[in-house]
C-alpha cells in the first residue's frame, strides 16, 4: 500500500529525467486534446472552462505555462543547489501535471453542464438589475449546485495533488531539504504563476 501511495504522491524517485518528460509529455498532450473537446483549458495551476477557443491557443496556453514553470524552477535551482540537471527539472515538472487527466475526464463525463453553469454565473454577476439577478439565481437547480460543488471539490483535490507533486519534483531534482526547499519552492511557484498570467493575458 505504501509503495502504491508513493507512486501517486512522489513517483520521481523511480522516474525522472528524459523518461519522466516522455511520459509526462504524452499525458499532457492527451490532456490538452481532451481538454479542447471538453471546453477545459489549463495554464500553470489554473483551470478555465471556456466555450470558444482554438486548437493553437489550447496548446499554447498549456505549454507556455509548463515551460515558464520549468524555466523559473530551473533558475531557482541553479541559484540555490548543486549539480542540478535541466532534464530532471523538465521531466519531473512535466510529469507532475498528470492529475489533470482526471479533471478532463470529469468534464467529459459531465458534458457541457459546467460550461452551462459557468455561463449562468457570468450572467448573474454581469446583471445590473437586482431583480433580474434574483430571477437568474432562481434558475439554478439542485442538480446545478451539486455538479458545481462536485467540480469545485475535485478541482481542489487535483490542485493540492498537483502542488504536492510539483513540490516533490522540485525537492527530488534539487536535493534540497527542509525550510530552505519549501521557501524556494513557494517563491518559484509564485513568480511562475505571475509570469504565466501575464503571458496568458497576451495570448488571449
Amino acid at each position: 500500500m505504501s509503495k502504491n501511495w508513493n507512486l501517486i504522491y512522489n513517483p520521481f524517485k523511480k522516474i525522472a529525467g528524459w523518461e519522466a518528460f516522455g511520459i509526462g509529455f504524452v499525458l499532457l498532450c492527451i490532456t490538452t486534446v481532451l481538454g479542447y473537446y471538453s471546453n477545459t483549458v489549463f495554464y500553470g495551476l489554473s483551470v478555465q472552462v471556456i466555450s470558444v477557443i482554438t486548437w493553437n491557443k489550447v496548446f499554447l496556453l498549456q505549454f507556455t505555462g509548463l515551460f515558464i514553470t520549468v524555466a523559473v524552477m530551473y533558475v531557482t535551482a541553479l541559484l540555490s543547489a548543486k549539480h542540478v540537471r535541466f532534464q530532471d527539472i523538465l521531466g519531473t515538472v512535466t510529469l507532475s501535471k498528470y492529475p489533470l487527466v482526471l479533471m478532463v475526464l470529469l468534464n467529459i463525463f459531465l458534458g457541457n453542464k459546467i460550461l452551462e453553469i459557468t455561463d449562468k454565473l457570468l450572467a448573474i454577476t454581469g446583471t445590473l438589475s437586482t431583480t433580474d439577478a434574483y430571477k437568474l439565481f432562481n434558475d439554478f437547480s439542485m442538480s446545478d449546485f451539486s455538479i458545481l460543488m462536485l467540480f469545485a471539490f475535485v478541482s481542489l483535490v487535483i490542485l493540492v495533488w498537483e502542488i504536492a507533486l510539483l513540490f516533490n519534483a522540485f525537492k527530488v531534482s534539487t536535493n534540497l531539504k527542509g525550510t530552505k526547499c519549501t521557501l524556494l519552492f513557494i517563491a518559484a511557484v509564485l513568480i511562475a504563476e505571475i509570469l504565466i498570467n501575464v503571458a496568458v493575458s497576451k495570448i488571449y
